[in-house]
């Protein structure tokens, strides 16, 4: 989760292949003053990475309560626990990174509308993180967040202990024959540069299709050509290829679900499976 190039710019490499979805602010959310540690420490080395500002939002709901003359009105003391919460988050990021750029959100509702607008203010480009929860079903709550952003959305923490797989302490990056992958690759690419890493490139399609991939990756080798590149092409499930090759890796990255029914279909149950099993963070690249 600290596998960081120190000092990396991006400056080495073609404005071209700069400019994608990975160059806006880091928003991440936080549950509570004990909670989320690993998102925001991951999110704090990202943004320290890539000299970006990190955003620390937090969601709470008002609780009712009755005046002295018996009028229901808010608690403020549930502000006062939610700004509570933001700045022990901006203490802890301030540990991974002391001169990095903070600022803070409190948010009256729920979590993944208080993502969402973050998201519209801090643009685009914005990475929106977020911690992995495995007892509260967050398979359904991402699901959610996707159909209110088009953002790139990390979800950070790791599963239950584990065997490292072959492309420990590399970028995984999924890809497949049914067009778009520029994205997504940009994402991997530069995440594999920031971190000093090699990547490695999961191609679940069939075999005839993969001169076409290959060519794709071509390109992004040239403007990247310090990052070592490995292939995974298999004719089998994208989700198992790249769950397999997740195990101790330094970040996952997929592609998110479309717009178009066919393609959510063919997309939605993969992206869903790996953000809810993959053994470490997993950052879905948005539609931007």
């Amino acid at each position: 989760m600290k596998l960081f190039r120190g000092g990396q710019t991006a400056s080495a490499v073609p404005a071209t292949a700069v400019a994608g979805p990975d160059h806006g602010p880091v928003i991440v959310l936080v549950k509570g003053s004990e909670d989320s540690r690993d998102a925001v420490e991951w999110a704090a080395a990202e943004a320290a990475a890539r000299q970006s500002e990190l955003r620390i939002v937090h969601a709470f709901r008002w609780a009712r309560v009755l005046d002295p003359f018996g009028n229901t009105t808010v608690d403020p003391r549930v502000r006062e626990t939610a700004e509570k919460v933001v700045e022990v988050a901006e203490r802890r990021a301030r540990r991974i990174a002391s001169g990095l750029r903070i600022s803070t959100i409190v948010f009256p509702g729920k979590p993944a509308a208080a993502l969402a607008n973050a998201a519209e203010h801090g643009g685009r480009q914005s990475l929106l993180v977020v911690e992995h929860d495995h007892q509260s079903g967050r398979r359904t709550w991402i699901r959610g967040l996707s159909r209110r952003t088009t953002n790139s959305v990390a979800v950070i923490g790791l599963t239950a202990p584990y065997a490292p797989g072959s492309s420990a302490n590399r970028v995984v990056v999924g890809v497949d024959g049914n067009g778009g992958p520029q994205a997504v690759l940009g994402f991997a690419f530069r995440a594999a540069r920031r971190r000093g890493t090699g990547l490695t490139v999961v191609h679940a399609t069939s075999f005839d299709q993969h001169d076409d991939i290959e060519d794709t990756v071509r390109v992004w080798q040239m403007a990247y050509p310090e990052v070592d590149v490995r292939w995974s092409v298999t004719s089998g499930p994208a989700d198992s290829a790249i769950l397999a090759e997740s195990a101790a890796a330094a970040l996952t990255v997929i592609g998110s679900t479309t717009h178009r029914w066919l393609r959510r279909l063919l997309y939605g149950s993969t992206a869903c499976t790996v953000q809810r099993l993959a053994r470490g963070p997993v950052v879905v690249v948005g539609t931007v």
